[in-house]
This record gives structure tokens, C-alpha cells and sequence, in this order.
């Protein structure tokens, strides 16, 4: 009777409505400042100067799932290795094996410094901090320890989230004998290769600050960026020829492979795995390594404090007026105005470009990405290793000689077309339309004269360079006015393929990325690109075998450039009078600002 009485009782949570709902009174968590501080310090990783849209940010998160998958993709792809599947032999060898277990190391040690590279300036405190969080009632020292804990939590989230799949997936598909010993070896050697990395560029940064000072910091940080960059891609793209060369590299002695970084955590690796069955170099390389770890670690506990507050302490008191002295020649200007930019309307871009290029974080990151990709594809193309005992002595193949013009020009022009299309602050860009209106085909020349320009000094220095220590068959002279004409040559052409559709101004529009971006872009970079060196690799011998062989190409290049010059022009006088796409007609009244 008592259980059909409690049907009619009021039930312990009763069913509210929304109206009262939304009048109850709900207890908000309390948040702390550190708190807050560290959330806000740590969103800025992910949404600063180089995520200057939300299409930008999307586009950095399939970056990031795409630097993730690799760890489980070589997994898969050495399943049948592992098993027995032919070609393989039943049991896969030992040096196989550590083949296997250094692509992982590596590949930790290239995820953590490239995006401890991408992050440069944010791994310090920047104006914006300054002028924002120093003036709020928040203790220096707090501001200083939620930076370093801000800084950690992005590290190991690169860290892990870049590693886990391989972690995981690799012991279980390799299946060792002893399964919980791999993935302790597994984990440990990436992460200590990734903290390695990590801290290795951290500890450069503080000892720079520390010792060159702010202002001659600022001038280097695009050089080192992209000697950093070019590194690391260097390691990734020669990758093959140490895999396949592993055993002969470490047992050749040479005191260059024991100073190779991920060699070092291939030793913890190989150390775990196999403890004292393991080859003596390994044992040696892994004490290497935990020695190497800790240097960088200590040093970046040193020199980050001290590299902070000089920082902070430069920023606040602001950089020393530049010297008038220092500024641009006149006689240079007067040369240049008068041979390569000789209108006015090519004048102000020309310089315009010159004036910004550098003075923003995402510019200089971009500059800094592909000016290291052109230099480690041209190495990994040229250089080989010869292995011998004692010592590993480099090699330059003939083919890799000629194939580094097209690379660097193809990836110089390719790049600073990129650079040129990113947005600086487009909040400004409503006052060129009004001075200038729509841009004409002298001011789209102005971008042509400065990207080709800059692609035949590049071009033309690596001629020189190469030619120092190219094979005798590539030093003659009918091969260096080769190598000069398809270098100039091919910066006029290139160039004029690359900004054939642009329309706008540098730095001033946002491009919306559509769903036919990612096939174009796989087809110009994947496809286009080695045919176009394959190809020009094979011309080039036929235009070095005579001095009308020569003109004929010079003539070729001449023509193509003012066919490509003159269609351009006609384009843009087209689309001139036809308005832009895009252009609304609310531009006046809003000045651009709506979307900015």
C-alpha cells in the first residue's frame, strides 16, 4: 500500500520549465587570475598575427592533423615488413629495424623545432603584452610564470598530439616480443628528441637576447628562421639516404654522426629496446643524448628568465632612432629608378613592397618557410654521402648541379608571389582605392619588376656559388652562360605565369580559399613542379652544346616574356573596365572595414 502511495508523491527532481529555468540561480565556477592569464597567453599561440582569418586558422588545423598522421601512416605502410609479406623476408633485420625506430626520432625532432620556429616571436613577450598586460593590476612574477606554463602547455600538446598515433600504433603493428618495452622505448625517445628540439630553440633565442640585444635580433630573426627551417627540412628530405645508409653511417666512427641530434635518441631507442644486447654505438649515442638534453634544458632555465626581462625592459624603453646615415643610398635609388623601375607607378610599389615585407611576423615566418624549403630541396637534389671509415665525406652529383637554378627559381618566385598575396592590416587598404582607385597594369608591373628582380639575384649568386665547386664538366663557359641565361630566363617567364591572374595590390587583399584551391595547389607543387625540372635538367645540356644554342634559348625567353607581359596588360585592362569581382558597391560608406 505504501509503494502505491509513493506513485502520488512529489518526485525527489522534479521537471522545471524553461521560464523557471532561466530564473534559477546557477553557481558560476570562480575563476582565478592565473587562470585567465594562462588561457588568454595560451590562446594566442593559436590565434595571432599568422592566423589573420578564420579561413587562415582552418588551414593551420588540417596542418596540423596532417603533421599528426605520418606517425601512423608509416606505420601502416611497414605492416607487411613486419609480417612476412613478400618481398620481405620472415623476420624483418635489426638494421631495418632501427631504420624504422630513426624515422620516428627524426620526425619528433622536425615536428618540435618547426613549430617552435613558427611560434619565434610569440615564445617571448611581444608590444601587445606590454602595452596590455603590464599596465593591469597582475604581478610581474605572475606574468612571467603563466608565460613559461602558457609556453609548456602548447609544447606538449604539439608534442602529443603529433606523436600519439605512432606511439600507439607502431608497437602494436611492429608486435615485439616484448610489447610494453617497445612503447616505453617508442614514447621515450620521441619525447626526449621533441623536448631537445624544443629547448634547443629556446635556449638559442635566450642566449641571443642576451648577448646581441634586442634591436640586432630583430635584424637576424628572418635569417635564422630560415637556416632553422632549412635544416630541419634538410633532415626530413635526406631522410632516405640515411635510412638506407644506417649501419655504414654509425659504424664509419666519423665524429659528424655522432654529433647528429636524432642519432642521439635513436640510441635511447635502440638502448630501452635491447638493453645490454644492444650495439655498443647505441649505448654511447644515448648517453649522448641524455647529456645533450639536459645542457639544452639548463641552459633554457638560465637564459629564458634572464632573456625575459631584457626584453620586456628594451620594449618598454623602445628601439634607438635609426641612424640617417644608414638610410638608403641615393645613387643606388637614382640607378634603379632610372633601369629597372623607370614609371612612377612601378616606383611606389616597388618600394612599397621593399618598405613592408619585413615588418611583419607573418611575412617574415612565410620568407622564412620557403626560403628553407628552395635551399633544402636544392640540397637534398645535389649533395650525396660518400661512407667511408673514419670519416663521411659529401659528394655533388652533376644532375643535382643543374636542376638547383630551376628549384630556386621556381621556389623563390613561387614564395614571395605567397608572401605578396598575404594580408598585412587590411583596416588600411580602403585608402589606396581612394588615391589610387582600381589598381592599373603600372602598379600590377611594379609587383612583376620586384619579384623578378629578386628571383635573378638569388638565381644568379647560386650560379656563382655553384660554380666554385661544380664538376669540370659543368665549369666551362658555354655551361655557366647556360646556367646565367635559363636563370634570367626563367625568372621573367616564371613570373609572369605565377601573378598572370593578380589584380590587386600587395598585402592589401584576402584571398578566400574554395575547394578547387587544394587540387591546384597539389597539381602546381606535386605534379608541375618535377615535371618542370626534369624537363629544364634535360635542356640544359642541349643548350650548353653551342653558342646558337645559346641565342636561340635567349630569343625563346625574350619572346615568351613579352607575349606573357602584353597578355597580362590586356587582361587587366579588361577586367578595368568590366570592375572587379568581388567589389561592392558599399565601399565607400563602410571603407572596408565591415570584414576587417
Amino acid at each position: 500500500m505504501s509503494n502505491r502511495a509513493g506513485l502520488f508523491a512529489q518526485p525527489e527532481n522534479p521537471v522545471e520549465s524553461l521560464s523557471v529555468q532561466a530564473e534559477a540561480v546557477t553557481v558560476q565556477r570562480r575563476q582565478n587570475q592565473f587562470g585567465v592569464l594562462v588561457a588568454h597567453l595560451l590562446h594566442r599561440f593559436f590565434h595571432n598575427e599568422l592566423l589573420a582569418s578564420d579561413d587562415e586558422t582552418k588551414r593551420v588545423m588540417v596542418i596540423g592533423y596532417a603533421a599528426a598522421l605520418p606517425g601512423l601512416l608509416v606505420a601502416m605502410f611497414l605492416f607487411p615488413a613486419y609480417h612476412g609479406f613478400p618481398p620481405y623476408p620472415l623476420h624483418r633485420p635489426f638494421w631495418s629495424q632501427a631504420s624504422d625506430h630513426y624515422f620516428y626520432a627524426m620526425y619528433s625532432f622536425l615536428v618540435m623545432g618547426a613549430a617552435t620556429v613558427y611560434e619565434w616571436d610569440l615564445l617571448f613577450p611581444d608590444l601587445l603584452d606590454i602595452f596590455v598586460l603590464s599596465v593591469l593590476p597582475i604581478a610581474k612574477e605572475r606574468l612571467f610564470f603563466g608565460r613559461v606554463l602558457a609556453l609548456g602547455i602548447f609544447l606538449a600538446l604539439v608534442l602529443a598530439g603529433t606523436s600519439v598515433l605512432g606511439i600507439i600504433f607502431f608497437p602494436l603493428i611492429a608486435e615485439q616480443h616484448n610489447l610494453f618495452r617497445h612503447l616505453l622505448a617508442h614514447a621515450t625517445a620521441v619525447t626526449m628528441s621533441g623536448m631537445f628540439a624544443a629547448a634547443g630553440f629556446l635556449a638559442l633565442q635566450g642566449i641571443l637576447l642576451n648577448t646581441v640585444g634586442e634591436g640586432t635580433f630583430r635584424r637576424i630573426t628572418p635569417l635564422l628562421q630560415g637556416a632553422s627551417i632549412m635544416v630541419l627540412l634538410a633532415i626530413l628530405l635526406l631522410n632516405p639516404t640515411v635510412s638506407s645508409s644506417l649501419k655504414a653511417l654509425l659504424n664509419s666512427g666519423s665524429p659528424a654522426v655522432r654529433y647528429f641530434p636524432p642519432f642521439w635518441f635513436l640510441g635511447v631507442y635502440e638502448w630501452i629496446m635491447g638493453g645490454s644486447s644492444a650495439p655498443q654505438i647505441f649505448h654511447t649515442l644515448a648517453a649522448t643524448g641524455c647529456y645533450a638534453l639536459l645542457l639544452v634544458i639548463a641552459a633554457t632555465v638560465v637564459t629564458y628568465p634572464l632573456a625575459y626581462r631584457r626584453r620586456v625592459r628594451q620594449l618598454i624603453e623602445g628601439a634607438r632612432a635609426a641612424d640617417s646615415s644608414q638610410e638608403s643610398n641615393v645613387a643606388a635609388d637614382k640607378v634603379l629608378h632610372a633601369m629597372v623601375v623607370p614609371l612612377p607607378q612601378e616606383r611606389a610599389v616597388f618600394h612599397f613592397v621593399s618598405q613592408t615585407i619585413l615588418r611583419y611576423q607573418r611575412q617574415r615566418v612565410m620568407l622564412a618557410l620557403f626560403g628553407g624549403l628552395c635551399l633544402a630541396l636544392t640540397l637534398a637534389e645535389m649533395v650525396v654521402l660518400h661512407i667511408s671509415t673514419g670519416h663521411v665525406r659529401p659528394g655533388i652529383l652533376p644532375l643535382g648541379v643543374r636542376s638547383a637554378v630551376p628549384i630556386l627559381v621556381f621556389w623563390t618566385v613561387a614564395g614571395l608571389r605567397s608572401v605578396l598575396s598575404a594580408p598585412v592590416d587590411r583596416r588600411g587598404a580602403w585608402v589606396f582605392q581612394i588615391i589610387l582607385g582600381r589598381p592599373c597594369a603600372e602598379h600590377l608591373s611594379g609587383t612583376r619588376i620586384w619579384i623578378t628582380l629578386w628571383a635573378v639575384i638569388v638565381s644568379v649568386a647560386a650560379i656563382l656559388a655553384l660554380h666554385k665547386i661544380s664538376p669540370g664538366s659543368l665549369s666551362g663557359e658555354h655551361a655557366l652562360a647556360g646556367q646565367f641565361i635559363v636563370a634570367v630566363g626563367l625568372s621573367f617567364v616564371l613570373c609572369d605565369l605565377f601573378i598572370f591572374s593578380t589584380r590587386t595590390l600587395p598585402f592589401t587583399h584576402l584571398h578566400k580559399s574554395s575547394i578547387t584551391d587544394m587540387p591546384l595547389a597539389i597539381a602546381r607543387y606535386f605534379v608541375a613542379f618535377p615535371i618542370f625540372v626534369a624537363v629544364m635538367v634535360h635542356v640544359e645540356s642541349w643548350i650548353e652544346a653551342s653558342t646558337r644554342h645559346l641565342v636561340e634559348t635567349m630569343l625563346i625567353f625574350a619572346a615568351t616574356h613579352l607575349l606573357l607581359a602584353g597578355a597580362q596588360t590586356q587582361s587587366v585592362r579588361r577586367s578595368m573596365l568590366e570592375g572587379v569581382a568581388g567589389e561592392t558597391d558599399e565601399f565607400p560608406q563602410s571603407l572596408g572595414l565591415r570584414d576587417a
